[in-house]
């Protein structure tokens, strides 16, 4: 008989390297395709006014992402953690009566605030939206069905592939409805993105003979085969993670009730490009760590699982820092190139910008460290009990909330769009903080040195945090490139983009190259402080080359 520890050892091993090639693999695709809708989302931007922009942006996106997150993100977050279970595969198909029923009541409710007011466009383009979170949840199964098997890059391919195609489907609706009915052409794209994710998901898996034996006979016999306790899990993660969603959207709510259309679409047009990191780079980082660290928590790799955490969670930080020292003072040169000279002459809207950049900064840490509690959480871990886990994240939720409502109120009357962004900067470190203390207890609970709390937690921030040399080369960075700006700002070329001016040529040129010295500077002290970083950021490249 061979050794059962050897074969132990050999399924984490290949769980592990297979693991590692989703996150690098994954993150790459992620990576290449949302780039490509991002340059396709710029055809539509440069054409519209704020009122709609904000209608569609703020009022209808957050109608359709509450639905979506309220209708997949529980069943996500406990089907992909025991993906070797067959026998609660019967749960993803709830998602289907789950996302019927709230999407219909999406739509009541939509017609009924909408009824009194003479808006048909808007009215009829909110009933668009919730026929297409029913298209889309509907697709939930077979994303699941890939997710549990570490197919991410089909799924990301799913995305990219609609977002092409719901972008031209909103260029072509501006340009053939008539300018009243300019929101509505959104509604159409919505459908056409949820319709084309849904069909090339399905057809991608329904062929497929490991996906014909999940495929329910009866609805008698699939309300039988059920596991009470995944229904149990999706629940109380569903129930949890609203809270999270109410947080995540909280500028849109509070938007929503406290502004108007116009207000709104300012406030997108600076978040539609200041999250710009966050769809682009931040998001399928963490997205694919939290299946890597699920993964890894499951099969008991601990060490490997400790040095990813703290090389990624070191990674997002540099990316923040360089949009919060260095893309801060950029924000109006970047609105003139990409959205065009109306929008790069509204000081409110690079000034909004501009905060965001701030902003990325407090989202990144929140988005990568809450990404290894939800990954460990519903684990069989002897030191996390997962009711007693979701409970004290629930409650940090609430009190992060609480804090949110009341920094919201006054910074916003203070301070306007500017104030709501920094209301989500205090709401994403007391977040954030939450979910490192929870990490340094982990992580202490692996190892069982018998450290305090405190001692755990300052040793973590003390890995993960840049050395001061580098923080120091990102004040200087910030203060160098503020001044850049201010050379410009004295003579009004902050807000044009004149390049046949000389004067103008002559000191943006000089703004621009200021920018690129200083990050070959902080690369370069990088590269001489950060060795032992970057040599496991290599490492988790080379597993991933190794494996493919």
């Amino acid at each position: 008989m061979g050794d059962s520890r050897t074969d132990g050892t050999a399924t984490t091993t290949n769980v592990t390297e297979k693991a590692g090639q989703v996150l690098a693999g994954g993150a790459l695709v992620t990576l290449f395709l949302r780039l490509v809708s991002f340059l396709c989302t710029q055809l539509t931007i440069r054409s519209l006014d704020p009122a709609t922009l904000g209608k569609a942006s703020i009022q209808l996106e957050l109608l359709l992402t509450t639905v979506l997150f309220i209708t997949r993100e529980g069943f996500r977050l406990s089907l992909t953690q025991q993906t070797d279970d067959q026998k609660n595969w019967a749960v993803a198909w709830l998602t289907i009566p789950v996302v019927t029923i709230v999407s219909g009541a999406a739509l009541i409710w939509h017609i009924f605030v909408s009824i009194s007011s003479d808006d048909k466009d808007y009215r009829l383009a909110g009933m668009l939206y919730c026929l297409a979170c029913w298209i889309e949840g509907c697709a939930e199964p077979a994303v699941l069905f890939l997710l549990r098997r570490l197919e991410v890059a089909k799924r990301v391919s799913a995305e990219g592939i609609a977002t092409v195609c719901k972008t031209f489907a909103t260029v072509l609706g501006l340009r053939l409805f008539p300018v009243q009915w300019q929101v509505t052409a959104f509604g159409v794209a919505q459908v056409v993105y949820a319709t084309t994710y849904a069909l090339y998901l399905y057809g991608n898996v329904w062929s497929r003979p490991d996906w014909k034996i999940g495929l329910p006979s009866s609805t008698k016999k699939l309300w039988g085969e059920l596991d009470s306790n995944t229904c149990y899990v999706t629940l109380i993660f569903t129930l949890q993670g609203f809270f999270k969603h109410l947080l995540t959207e909280a500028d849109k709510i509070v938007l929503a009730a406290m502004a108007d259309s116009y207000d709104q679409g300012v406030y997108a047009m600076g978040a539609s490009y200041g999250s710009m990191a966050a769809r682009i780079l931040l998001q399928p980082l963490e997205e694919n760590a939290r299946l890597l660290w699920s993964r890894l928590a499951s099969v008991g790799s601990d060490e490997m699982l400790e040095e990813s955490y703290k090389s990624l969670l070191k990674l997002v930080l540099y990316i923040g820092f360089f949009f919060c020292c260095l893309a801060v003072n950029y924000t109006n040169l970047l609105l003139n190139i990409l959205a065009g000279r109306t929008w790069g002459q509204n000081a409110e809207a690079a000034n909004v910008l501009s905060a965001f950049c701030v902003y990325t900064a407090f989202l990144a840490l929140n988005g990568m460290t809450e990404a290894l509690v939800y990954a460990v959480s519903g684990t069989n871990r002897s030191n996390l009990n997962t009711t007693t886990e979701m409970a004290k994240l629930g409650f940090a939720h609430t009190f992060t909330g609480v804090v949110f409502a009341i920094a919201a109120s006054f910074l916003v009357g203070q301070y306007g769009t500017i104030g709501l962004v920094g209301a989500n900067c205090i709401a994403m470190s007391i977040r954030s903080i939450y979910s490192l203390v929870f990490a340094a207890r982990f992580f202490e609970g692996m190892r069982k040195e018998g450290k305090s709390l405190a001692s755990s937690f300052a040793v973590l921030l003390s890995q993960v945090f840049p050395p001061i040399l580098v923080l120091t080369s990102f004040a200087a960075t910030y203060v160098a490139t503020r001044f850049s700006l201010e050379s410009l700002m004295e003579k009004s070329y902050h807000l044009k983009l004149q390049i046949r001016d000389k004067d103008w040529l002559l000191l943006t040129g000089r703004h621009v190259a200021i920018g690129v010295s200083c990050v070959i500077g902080i690369m370069s002290i990088m590269a001489f402080s950060e060795k032992p970083f970057l040599r496991s950021l290599s490492g988790l490249v080379k597993r991933k080359q190794k494996d493919a």
